[in-house]
């Protein structure tokens, strides 16, 4: 406990007190102009750092540490961060996506995907398909509650809880690899829930994409000149593809015939695919994720080499990335819709827990799927966030209370998913068990594993 208090909690009480007195004395952050964004940008990443270590040694994630230390010193909060400052952080964000899902698509061996598809589909399907519907009838029997619910139009009220349902239903793919990463687990627990992560993702788009379709036909919201449904789907998945195996054998090469400052390598690439994506109106997920699946899969390159690279860059990225994302948790939309964030947050969990239950059960997957694979699906983010943020430009009349809603749910599923997830990972005997470069191998998914009931 002492060395609690003296190297983690002290250092970061200095932190804030250094940061409070710069804002309040004019000396640095708010005072300096483009300096003060540096100042605090530097102070955001000190203070995760030092947050994620005390969160480690307390048995919980690094990623909550670095969630409760943005919204600590976020705008929605003490306000030593304004909204001003964390624009600065929009690179690292995208550079983030990437690092985190080229880590996924690296740890990706598609010959145990090959043997894993039937039980990897079935969860899929069946988990979205519960929480969906429960969000759904929740939304449309208790529309009284929602203030974006029509009362007495229920063609309306029918499509805009569809919207909704898809919304909720989606997960946070950064997060649940990102406390793999940092776990470094490895293992039938793991695997599935990455597999059944990345398939979801993709479905999701695919989901909100028709949905919204739907929407603005049946509510007269598209424009004649909108482009259509299939053309949009296999530009935006398609695209994203295809530049995903481009980088992927760019960074193939490099690491077979360069094989020199791959790190550094590894930052550009992922600050390539961020602007590709950006200005392509791409999915950079999806680019990183089948860069990192080629490298695996299809090159000569050394897989264990790229992650590696990326594990010698990763930490202070994804320390800011979490931190800047906890610091644009809107904690007033919390205050404001509480009370329906968290009805809804326990129908999600209910849907969550039982569809991956019986979907692991129909496929006939392992005991330590079945009993702690729901604990891998709580945690909901970006993809969510991005989806909202369409639908109020679609819809502004009722797109924007729909987006308040979904942020309140959001701070409460990054603050409970990684902990849950980790706990799950802990329990199932799977974390320090990925294997590093030169390591002996770990041991394989197929080795018994106990699960307390």
């Amino acid at each position: 406990m002492r060395d609690f208090l003296l190297y983690r909690l002290l250092p970061f009480a200095l932190c804030l007190a250094v940061l409070t007195l710069l804002r309040t004395t004019g000396l640095g952050a708010g005072g300096w102009g483009a300096q003060s964004v540096t100042v605090a940008v530097g102070f955001l990443l000190i203070g995760a750092f030092i947050a994620g270590k005390a969160a480690t040694a307390v048995k919980l994630p690094r990623i909550t540490g670095y969630l409760v230390v943005g919204v600590v010193m976020g705008p929605y909060a003490t306000e030593l961060l304004t909204q001003d400052m964390l624009l600065a952080s929009r690179t690292i964000d995208g550079v983030a996506v990437a690092l985190i899902a080229l880590i996924a698509g690296g740890e990706i061996k598609l010959d145990w995907m090959r043997a894993r598809l039937r039980p990897i589909l079935t969860i899929t399907l069946i988990e979205l398909t519960l929480v969906a519907t429960l969000i759904f009838g929740v939304v449309l029997i208790g529309r009284q509650l929602f203030p974006f619910m029509p009362n007495d139009d229920l063609p309306r009220a029918l499509v805009i809880g569809m919207i909704f349902g898809v919304l909720a239903v989606s997960s946070s793919p950064t997060v649940t690899i990102a406390v793999i990463a940092d776990t470094r687990s490895d293992g039938v627990l793991s695997k599935t829930v990455l597999g059944v992560t990345v398939l979801k993702d993709v479905l999701i788009i695919i989901l909100f994409a028709t949905a919204m379709a739907i929407a603005r036909d049946a509510l007269s919201a598209g424009g004649a000149d909108e482009t259509p449904l299939g053309l949009t789907l296999a530009r935006e998945l398609g695209g994203s593809a295809l530049a995903g195996v481009a980088f992927g054998m760019a960074i193939s090469w490099h690491l077979v015939h360069i094989k020199r400052d791959v790190p550094v390598f590894v930052l550009f690439v992922c600050f390539a695919m961020s602007e590709l994506a950006r200005v392509l109106h791409l999915e950079a997920l999806l680019i990183a994720l089948v860069a990192g699946l080629w490298v695996e899969n299809f090159s000569k390159a050394d897989g264990h080499a790229l992650i590696d690279g990326i594990e010698r860059v990763a930490t202070p990225v994804l320390a800011l990335f979490f931190a800047a994302a906890g610091a644009k948790m809107d904690l007033g939309a919390f205050a404001v819709m509480w009370h329906l964030a968290l009805l809804l947050v326990a129908v999600r969990a209910l849907g969550v827990w039982g569809g991956i239950t019986l979907g692991a059960r129909v496929a006939g997957a392992e005991p330590v799927v079945r009993k702690l694979g729901w604990l891998g699906f709580i945690s909901q983010a970006g993809v969510s966030l991005a989806l909202s943020a369409i639908v109020v430009r679609a819809f502004p009349d009722w797109g924007a209370e729909v987006q308040v809603l979904i942020i309140a749910m959001i701070a409460v599923h990054e603050v409970v998913g990684p902990i849950g997830f980790q706990h799950a990972l802990t329990v199932a005997g799977e974390v320090g068990r990925a294997r590093r470069p030169g390591a002996e191998p770990a041991a394989t998914e197929e080795d018994d594993v106990t699960v307390p009931i």
